[in-house]
């Protein structure tokens, strides 16, 4: 009886086992889905850098504030935004920056020395759900992806993954059912204003085609459940290369 429970028990083992190893290929079907339906990862791996123009507002403090901005990127580690709000009549210019190894933060013209680690290590995240977002790395087993079943995304099926890797905070990513493509992404980040951990979701409601690729046009940012910011996303172009003093510090 001992040596039949024993093998009984091994087979169950190795059930438990298959059924993830299933679960793990339904969940990278999922993301090749959507790599495809975003261009296929030859399309999507092609450049290392490239730039953006968008305009927004956001609602912080009570107001609603417009803004523009432009942003920088170049694979795998750099980052740049150059913000112009309006600030009850009042322009403000918020410039921040990652070069590889150090935040930096100017408004005005003038350099803001607090608060660099933290911002610091808001960069190391954002740049990490970049590379998750951008779905191709997904594949890397890294990554763990477990379901997180059917949901609705602007009252359309959708099917949530999460991804987890031991160095980063939890990401969900939600693909439309029909389209396969990436239509909401949520994850838990600080807020400045507050200095607390709140829950983003960034909701993508309207795409557009760019050099064969599907990319987000307009988004909506909650905030744990309400609105924090709007934004259309005007421009972008991909290059192969951005010179490493577009994001040294001013």
């Amino acid at each position: 009886m001992r040596a039949t429970l024993l093998s009984f028990v091994g087979f169950g083992l190795l059930l438990i086992g298959s059924s993830s190893l299933r679960a793990q290929d339904e969940l990278r079907s999922v993301i090749d889905k959507a790599i495809k339906a975003q261009g296929g990862e030859e399309k999507i791996n092609k450049h290392k850098a490239g730039t953006s123009r968008s305009k927004g507002h956001v609602d912080v403090q009570g107001m609603s504030i417009d803004f523009t901005e432009e942003a920088f990127f170049h694979l795998p580690n750099k980052v740049k935004s150059v913000q112009q709000l309006d600030v009850m009549g009042m322009p403000v210019k918020i410039m921040v920056g990652f070069d590889g190894a150090k935040a930096w933060l100017n408004v005005n013209g003038k350099d803001v020395d607090m608060m660099l680690d933290k911002i610091a290590d808001l960069m190391h995240e954002q740049i990490y759900l970049s590379e998750v977002t951008r779905l191709t790395a997904l594949k890397d087993k890294k990554f763990e992806l477990s379901s997180l079943g059917e949901a609705k995304v602007q009252d359309k099926p959708a099917i949530g993954i999460r991804v987890a890797n031991k160095d980063h905070k939890d990401i969900n990513l939600f693909f439309d059912k029909e389209t396969g493509l990436l239509v909401k992404f949520e994850h838990r980040t600080v807020d400045f204003n507050t200095q607390q951990e709140v829950n983003e979701e960034r909701i993508i409601t309207e795409f557009q085609d760019k050099d064969g690729t599907k990319e987000p046009k307009k988004a909506i940012i909650n905030r744990d459940g309400k609105k924090y910011i709007d934004v259309e996303v005007l421009e972008v172009k991909y290059q192969d290369d951005i010179d490493d003093t577009q994001f040294s510090k001013p």
